[in-house]
């Protein structure tokens, strides 16, 4: 019998094996074939069909003991593909969990999932506007039913708990849930609440997790032995047989977005897959997207409502400082007019954050001998000073250097550094506070950091008054003595080319002042800008955050942007800068006219050089009502790009640089 086996490899197409009748193959199962020289493990795609032409056929191997992919993953996969124009080769890929299936014939009768069986769940005292909220939730959810339905709740009122109580109902009918998460940081101090409420671990799934605890988890999930699991975006390929319940945490978070070899938003390929497999998704977030919310209007999701905070604890009071009204002195950056405020504050024993997002200490290194910057070779973007460890850093490929540089005149260069990192404010913080324990938290201290759960802990106790972070702090951390924020600089975060500015500082700085009193009534965020008629920042002190997305749905309805229309990003690269531009523009003139399909550039990204790439950007638009992929790739197709080249493809992009 001949079997289309589908490989994971940069293939959009099956291969045909041979296949014995005593392996009674059907499609979705796993098998081990012969490619090129070496075995690989791949699904069948098709059974009983006919043979290419002059072709040596080779034979499947064997077949592999695993559950197979059921008909509504094959569909996703197709789907999956289709619609992120990636081929169906890589998509598959990403459901192979390889070192999970190698293991698969060293099972050992050993391995113990007592750890993860929910027993005992704890019972909650809902408040009443949780309870009215659960109430509307159960009204359109059913777990053998696709629906979408957004939890908008200000910040701190539980939606933590709201979400657990419909978890607890799809355990209680013993299904499977997964809940998803944007950062591994996060993953950590929520998974202790897991196990507070649900009695038990909760399985984790994210890079950090090593591959012997990921095998029991993966195996425990394939059996339908494990019920619950939390997080990251990967987590959606896992094997789960009786998946009926997908809540996706602070849904608007761009980490949910894989921006690297198959590119796709894990927020909306979990919604495609809840659509497939016909079964509910929560989104939570106090700031949605622009698109949920979007969605939730137009009644294509369901919309419920957390007005209030949790306890009836008040929001912070948000006050805006005019740093041209109150500077800092010369050389500083928080306003003189705080300091007093400030320490008061820490000796009333709350917790202060000051925040700036930028890691590191400087973003600008010169030498006024040489008059050169100190800029990444790899990329068309300067090195950051890193205090902490003494070196300058490129914050996209990663490349390090010690500053030890020659001069033209070949002594060593003499470094002046400028710009504002996180690091620098620390030091300013150290001097206005010098008794006072503080810690900085970043992803260079926190999510490289095998003490960070103790550092976690410590702030959660109160025993670090004072923190300087980075957006990570504004990710859904429970710290219940933080009652003070001090944006250092709330201007920066408005700069830049990106059309989805205004709504990611919008986000960001409401996440962020949610950080503040979760426990109290007395909390204060403080913003300082060189702008005090910024009008974002007016909008965080208003009562009503929907007067911010009507505002911003009425721009985007004038430029013409999502979710009035949709995108697809092409990124052109490649070391030859004369051939990237030369293919952009072969792009270009080879695009089709369309009335409802518009393409733009091509234009040099603004990173233009990244890890020794040259980069041109072009931009397709197109109206909510077509779904032009497979005219995208056909053209796409077209031979004009060497194998020099490299197309990225993303659709619906977060990212503009």
């Amino acid at each position: 019998m001949k079997i289309n086996v589908l490989l994971p490899i940069k293939f959009d197409h099956p291969f045909t094996y041979l296949s014995d009748l005593s392996l009674k193959l059907e499609k979705g199962d796993y098998v081990c074939v012969p490619f090129r020289n070496k075995e690989m493990v791949g699904i069948v795609w098709d059974t009983e069909v006919a043979a290419p032409k002059n072709i040596k056929i080779k034979k499947i191997i064997s077949k592999i003991n695993f559950p197979k992919l059921s008909k509504q993953n094959i569909e996703f996969i197709k789907k999956f593909s289709q619609y992120n124009l990636s081929n169906l080769g890589m998509t598959l890929k990403l459901f192979l969990y390889e070192k999970g299936l190698v293991s698969l014939n060293k099972k050992k009768t050993n391995e113990n999932l007592d750890e993860y069986n929910i027993t005992k769940i704890k019972s909650e005292n809902l408040s009443a506007v949780q309870k009215d909220a659960l109430k509307e939730i159960y009204q359109q959810l059913k777990f053998s039913k696709y629906s979408t339905t957004l939890l908008h709740g200000v910040t701190g009122s539980g939606k933590t708990l709201v979400y657990f109580e419909v978890i607890k109902k799809a355990l209680e009918q013993n299904h499977q849930a997964l809940v998803l998460l944007p950062e591994i940081a996060l993953t950590r101090q929520i998974a202790q609440r897991f196990k507070d409420y649900f009695g038990s671990e909760v399985a984790l799934w994210h890079s950090s997790i090593g591959d012997k605890k990921k095998k029991i988890i993966w195996r425990g999930i394939a059996e339908n032995k494990v019920k619950l699991v939390l997080g990251a975006r990967s987590s959606i390929f896992l094997p789960f047989q009786d998946l009926k319940l997908i809540v996706i945490d602070e849904e608007h978070d761009s980490s949910y977005k894989q921006d690297e070899g198959v590119v796709y938003n894990a927020r909306d390929m979990s919604i495609l897959k809840a659509s497939i497999e016909k079964f509910p998704v929560l989104l939570i977030s106090a700031t949605p997207s622009v698109e949920s919310y979007f969605n939730s209007k137009n009644k294509k999701y369901f919309y419920v409502s957390l007005k209030e905070r949790y306890k009836n604890v008040s929001l912070p009071k948000i006050e805006i400082v005019d740093l041209i009204k109150f500077a800092p002195d010369k050389g500083k950056f928080i306003s003189n007019s705080l300091i007093p405020k400030l320490k008061k504050i820490i000796q009333d024993k709350s917790q202060v954050l000051f925040f700036l997002n930028r890691r590191g200490h400087s973003t600008y290194i010169m030498c006024y001998q040489c008059k050169k910057r100190l800029v990444c070779p790899n990329c068309s973007i300067g090195l950051v000073f890193h205090q902490v460890t003494k070196e300058a850093i490129c914050h996209y490929c990663d490349y390090k250097t010690k500053l030890n540089q020659k001069c033209n005149n070949d002594k060593n260069c003499d470094f002046t550094f400028y710009g504002l990192g996180v690091e620098k404010i620390f030091e300013e913080v150290q001097a206005i506070f010098p008794d006072e324990k503080m810690q900085i938290f970043s992803s260079d201290t926190i999510n490289n950091n095998k003490d960070s759960e103790n550092i976690i802990k410590d702030i959660e106790k109160n025993k670090i008054p004072i923190l300087v972070g980075t957006q990570l702090i504004s990710k859904g951390f429970h710290f219940p003595n933080l009652n003070c924020i001090v944006v250092v600089n709330s201007d920066t975060n408005f700069l830049g080319s990106d059309i989805r500015a205004s709504e990611k500082n919008f986000q960001l700085l409401q996440q962020l002042s949610g950080r503040a009193g979760r426990e109290e009534n007395k909390a204060i965020v403080f913003l300082q800008t060189n702008d005090s008629r910024n009008k974002i920042l007016h909008s965080l002190s208003s009562t009503d955050p929907e007067v911010f997305y009507e505002e911003e749905l009425l721009f985007r309805k004038k430029a013409y942007l999502p979710p009035y229309s949709k995108l697809i990003s092409i990124i052109v690269s490649g070391a030859n800068q004369f051939e990237v531009e030369k293919v952009s523009k072969n792009l270009k003139q080879l695009f089709p006219n369309q009335s409802k399909i518009k393409l733009y550039g091509p234009v040099t990204a603004p990173i233009f050089r990244v890890r020794g790439k040259f980069r041109m950007r072009l931009l397709i638009k197109y109206d909510v009502s077509l779904f032009p992929q497979q005219f995208v790739q056909d053209w796409l197709d077209l031979k004009v790009i060497s194998k020099d080249i490299k197309l990225e493809v993303d659709v619906d992009p977060i990212n503009f640089l």
